[in-house]
């Protein structure tokens, strides 16, 4: 087979997908909200748009949930005249005020999975109002909270949060010492004293209050004192530095600012502006809804830009907050540079030197933007982040190290490369696991209202019922764009239009670019009537199809070789005939030749594979190789064709321009050279040609596949940068960039795995999840 299409379409059976009358693909969108709304009602239309007006309205909102746990260190401060006196009375009342009905202080409202971090801002609580002999009730009361689930304390399923065990046992110290008797029990008190041990060998200042007088304050706060005062924007570790070391001006400055800013208690970080923006940014992406809320994101990441390149402490102090803006930048066409995590690349380094407790999310942060090298040679700063980052997180899930199930999940998917997943897939697992009380955990747990709410939810999963139903009307329209053209006479079954489909929505997500997704769909199943034929047809029947397509306006003179040559050519000439009309309106003007012409030198290379290398047994060298076989695979047809269905105006020049045949050429060798690597040992068997044995003709099949994948990362890179980096004096829209890297998404997507089952297996889930299993909230 030349190019494979039939076996690379998987073959999935679902079931018919309904009759209808045929409508616009334009009016494809508007009709799926209206089918949405007669479903529900016209108010919940309304409440959609009421939900993005407030959502919008959050952009604004940058504060982070009080923190019992930081709240309660704050109170333990003393006064700088009395030793005796609180330095924050006013963080005593709020503890006072806000002890939940169970006794204990946390995250409100908590989660089943957060015991751990109660217990351990219960504690806290009971600490500071035992200091100051205040709150006599909450005290009983928090004692008894920890008596009825002091069991949590080891327990794996809960949740840790930062530092627990070195923290914790701490505190039950500092409890003995004020005499406050824990109902705790003494095995897992010893449990927990020898993990401390074992934890506190390391570099632990993020969590010095866990230390106390162990730890050199006057060192810690030397070298790791923030321009704002905090040590590590944490207030807890600040305040920790007044109880034990005292008298620094900069430290009551900063629990001073946050107190100004919210009366009585202290979020678990502070400044949050910049962690606010990114998270938000982050989950607009992950949830599928970014498209309602560009002006909103471009104002955010201008402002993280610009503060990136003023080297601002908040966000290059912080691991995290670096490693996400970098990615979330420079996939957002900033000019950033892998220069700045520099300091990341040896893993030895950055344990040592981070002064702090290092979380997962740090290493999983480093290790996405790590995937995201455009330069092989320039880039060795990202290769060398990916390489201990991933080693790091897969010993860790070998070894079974992670703290909790939640940690060890986020890690899996990070070890999947973001270029092979199925968006569309992953954002309804985001969806599905995103909850209006969904939190993160630091020393503890944690929210933010401008992304934790229902409002976010609610709009998120509307957005996904109205994406799903247009993709069943589009898939109805497929269905009887088959039946009227009778492709099943072609031997090409129906059921393959839900596989091709998954392709089309890969390329084109955009719910507004219908005719565009349909165009692609319908091209990867014109290419696999016109692989299949070109392989079984003789030689005579071949070259009478080109002469057809050569002579596309006066066909009938040519005549047909043969009756099935009549059939293929009959229903190849409609299809293509209703594109190119489709494609003139778009444009303003004719591109039909164009068009023609690019499916005639897609068969006159597929004659060229079939006579003049397989029959012959030509040896071609591996350059024209590639450069043939990344057109019969349809990359330069598909690529070149679809921009005429993105509703943007498009040259001839534009078309034949140095930047679009770069764009082409990466991206048609990276889809080639992913089939290949798959199919290296079947067609190595069969005696077929491919870049893996070409390259066995002067060396061995391991440094062949290794060779062949340089040769794959290389153009991989080489697009990427082209797509993201800003060349100066382009003309080309970025959408239309965009379109030649999520070609090669889909290619990951199926040719990544070399089990054709579990291949198979995914592609029907996928299909299930994106087009037809409701989301069920």
């Amino acid at each position: 087979m030349i190019v494979g299409y039939r076996s690379t379409i998987i073959i999935l059976s679902h079931p018919k997908l309904g009759n209808g009358k045929t409508i616009s693909s334009n009016a494809i969108f508007q009709r799926s909200c209206r089918v949405r709304c007669s479903h529900s009602t016209t108010s919940s239309m309304d409440g959609f748009e009421d939900a993005r007006d407030r959502i919008r309205e959050n952009f604004g909102k940058l504060e982070l949930s009080p923190s019992s746990y930081d709240t309660a260190w704050v109170a333990m401060v003393p006064s700088k005249h009395s030793l005796n006196e609180p330095c924050f009375p006013q963080c005593l009342d709020w503890i006072i005020e806000n002890q939940r009905e169970d006794g204990s202080w946390g995250l409100n409202p908590s989660h089943p999975l957060l015991l751990k971090d109660s217990l351990s801002s219960t504690l806290a609580c009971l600490l500071a109002l035992t200091k100051w002999r205040v709150g006599e009730e909450q005290i009983k009361r928090g004692v008894g909270f920890i008596e009825t689930y002091g069991w949590a304390v080891d327990n794996k399923d809960q949740i840790s949060p930062l530092g627990f065990e070195v923290i914790f046992s701490s505190m039950i110290k500092s409890a003995e010492k004020l005499d406050l008797n824990l109902p705790l029990n003494l095995h897992l008190v010893n449990l927990v004293k020898c993990k401390r041990d074992s934890t506190i060998k390391r570099n632990v200042e993020y969590m010095g209050e866990g230390v106390g007088e162990l730890c050199d304050w006057k060192e810690i706060i030397k070298l790791h004192q923030r321009q704002n005062g905090s040590l590590f924007d944490s207030p807890a570790t600040t305040a920790a530095a007044l109880i034990y070391h005292q008298h620094d001006k900069k430290c009551y400055q900063y629990l001073n600012s946050i107190l100004q800013q919210h009366k009585n208690w202290v979020p678990t970080m502070y400044p949050t502006k910049i962690h606010s923006l990114l998270c938000l940014v982050d989950t607009l992406q992950n949830l599928g809804v970014h498209r309602h809320f560009k002006s909103e994101i471009k104002k955010a990441l201008d402002e993280i830009y610009r503060l990136w390149q003023q080297k601002n402490e908040d966000i290059f102090s912080n691991v995290t907050h670096c490693a996400m803006a970098f990615r979330l930048l420079r996939m957002s066409y900033y000019d950033v540079s892998s220069d700045e995590l520099a300091e990341f690349v040896d893993e030895e380094h950055f344990f040592s030197t981070s002064g702090k407790y290092t979380s997962h999310v740090e290493i999983l942060e480093l290790h996405k933007a790590s995937q995201l090298a455009t330069d092989h040679e320039k880039d060795d700063i990202l290769d060398k982040i990916n390489n201990w980052t991933r080693t790091f997180m897969e010993q860790k899930l070998l070894n079974n190290g992670f703290i909790d199930r939640m940690s060890k999940k986020e890690v899996e998917l990070a070890l999947r490369k973001f270029y092979t997943t199925f968006h569309l897939a992953e954002k309804r697992r985001y969806i599905k696991s995103y909850e209006e009380n969904n939190f993160k955990i630091l020393k503890a747990a944690y929210r933010s209202p401008n992304i934790n709410n229902k409002d976010l939810l609610a709009f998120s999963i509307h957005d996904f019922e109205l994406c799903q139903a247009q993709h069943r009307e589009e898939l109805q329209q497929l269905q009887r764009w088959f039946e009227d053209y009778r492709l099943d006479q072609l031997e090409l079954e129906e059921r393959y239009i839900h596989a091709s489909y998954i392709f089309g929505v890969i390329v084109i997500p955009e719910p507004e670019l219908s005719d565009a997704r349909l165009m692609y769909t319908k091209y990867i199943a014109l290419l696999t009537i016109v692989d299949d034929n070109f392989e079984s047809f003789t030689k005579d029947e071949c070259l009478n199809i080109i002469e057809l397509v050569e002579r596309w306006d006066d066909y009938a003179s040519v005549g047909y070789k043969s009756e099935r040559v009549k059939v293929f050519f009959s229903m190849f000439y409609k299809s293509i005939e209703e594109l190119a009309t489709i494609a003139e309106i778009k444009q303003g003007r004719s591109v039909k030749n164009h068009l023609v012409n690019l499916w005639l030198e897609l068969m006159k290379m597929m004659l060229m594979e079939q006579v003049e290398w397989w029959t012959t047994k030509t040896i071609p060298s591996i350059e024209e190789y590639l450069y043939v076989t990344s057109i019969t695979f349809g990359s330069k047809l598909f690529l070149l064709s679809i921009q005429y269905f993105l509703g943007i105006k498009i040259s001839k020049d534009l078309l034949e321009s140095d930047e679009i045949c770069g764009l082409r050429n990466c991206s048609g060798r990276v889809m080639r050279i992913l089939n290949d690597l798959q199919d290296s040992k079947k067609e190595q068997k069969e005696g077929s040609i491919n870049s893996v044995t070409l390259l066995m003709k002067s060396m061995s099949e391991e440094e062949a596949i290794m060779k062949t994948k340089e040769i794959l990362e290389m153009n991989r890179r080489e697009l990427l940068k082209m797509v993201l980096v800003q060349k100066k004096g382009s003309q080309l829209p970025q959408l239309c960039k965009d379109i030649f890297w999520r070609s090669i998404k889909w290619a990951h997507f199926i040719y990544s795995q070399t089990d054709g089952f579990r291949i198979e297996e995914e592609m029907k889930n996928h299909i299930d999840e994106v087009f037809y299993k409701p989301l069920n909230h």
